[in-house]
């Protein structure tokens, strides 16, 4: 009887286990945000086409554009031989800014993961491949974000990194987050693969709560409730020109700044709306988090003084005895006093098989 080596470290993407046993790898839903981006959308929709991992489907969500964007899509999708069937769009009949676009192609997706891809970045053909490798074969976390090349307006790479992807050499898991002060550590919203019950269970209901910058809320409220991965390699581009939301600023070298900073909203904007949302959802959310890591999460959010506010504020939710929620607060405060940071890094590896999976 002969017997099949796999690698020492193989993933659920290359163990042959599975295709004994019929089991099916995740979809993943891009959904592509569009608004008046004619001049790139046709590049960005080609790299999806490319990707080396098959089972994926994008929704293209046109907001109004008043360019010949919606043209030009829908040419590429008719003139598209192999994947043609893979591709949606969704032509919206309002302007309705970032967040209400990818919320409506998020409603229309089917995919066990999801990303939210700018229409004028570009993915690298090995990009869903890797995400999905790590999601599957690495620590379980709400999202991934992979580094970035940085390209301007023209297409020529101007950077063989993304200064705000903080894993610099190792693949890096970042839990036991704070919030209380804003901090940044991943590259941009296109370099993230999302779990979607994450996504779905964390979108604000109000459609219009931020316009632009919404990696922002979605990536730290992801990042609060599940932690995130950061995978050291490049798998993408972020495109920086003059007519992009945030990123407009060229690269000037070392200096870590994006864009514009006095027109991304106020952190306190987006902790305000995150609190808001648990506590509309609070039985959700205790039953998710357990009694004490539903506390917890209030005090990694919240400040002390807003705490007290929630309490009275909140009679029915916070519905322990003051006593109680002293004493959890000591035990949280003793847990996160090794933490310099507001957030913990831990270097880990991908899941080796059982040594049975290897013959």
């Amino acid at each position: 009887m002969s017997h099949t080596s796999l690698p020492p470290f193989a993933t659920p993407l290359t163990d042959r286990r599975i295709r004994h046993d019929d089991l099916l790898f995740p979809k993943v839903s891009i959904i592509v945000t569009n608004y008046n981006y004619s001049r790139f959308i046709v590049q960005t929709l080609r790299s999806v086409a490319r990707q080396s991992y098959h089972n994926w489907e994008c929704i293209v969500v046109d907001d109004l554009s008043t360019d010949d964007s919606r043209k030009r899509i829908r040419r590429f999708i008719d003139d598209e031989e192999i994947h043609s069937e893979q591709f949606r769009v969704i032509e919206r009949k309002t302007n309705g800014g970032q967040l209400s676009a990818f919320m409506e192609g998020f409603r229309a997706s089917a995919g066990e993961f999801v990303m939210m891809l700018d229409s004028d970045d570009i993915l690298l053909d090995d990009f869903l491949h890797t995400h999905v490798e790590h999601h599957l074969g690495s620590y379980p976390v709400a999202f991934t974000s992979s580094n970035q090349y940085q390209i301007d307006g023209k297409g020529v790479v101007v950077s063989g990194d993304h200064a705000d992807h903080q894993a610099k050499g190792s693949l890096t898991l970042i839990s036991r987050a704070t919030f209380q002060r804003g901090y940044w550590i991943w590259a941009t919203s296109s370099s993230m693969v999302f779990r979607s019950d994450m996504i779905n269970l964390i979108l604000p209901d109000n459609d219009s709560l931020f316009t632009i910058c919404v990696d922002y809320y979605l990536a730290n409220f992801a990042n609060l409730i599940g932690g995130s991965l950061l995978i050291p390699a490049i798998h993408g581009c972020y495109r920086r020109h003059g007519g992009n939301n945030f990123g407009s600023h060229p690269v000037l070298g070392a200096i870590n700044s994006v864009g514009d900073l006095s027109k991304h909203p106020p952190h306190n904007d987006f902790r305000q709306a995150i609190m808001q949302h648990v506590l509309s959802r609070h039985e959700q959310f205790k039953a998710l988090l357990t009694p004490v890591g539903f506390c917890q999460f209030f005090f990694r959010v919240a400040t002390l003084k807003e705490f007290i506010g929630l309490l009275k504020a909140y009679p029915h939710i916070f519905n322990k005895s003051r006593a109680y929620y002293l004493i959890q607060l000591f035990k949280f405060k003793k847990s996160r006093l090794d933490l310099k940071m507001p957030y913990m890094k831990t270097t880990v590896n991908l899941h080796p098989l059982p040594s049975s999976a290897t013959k």
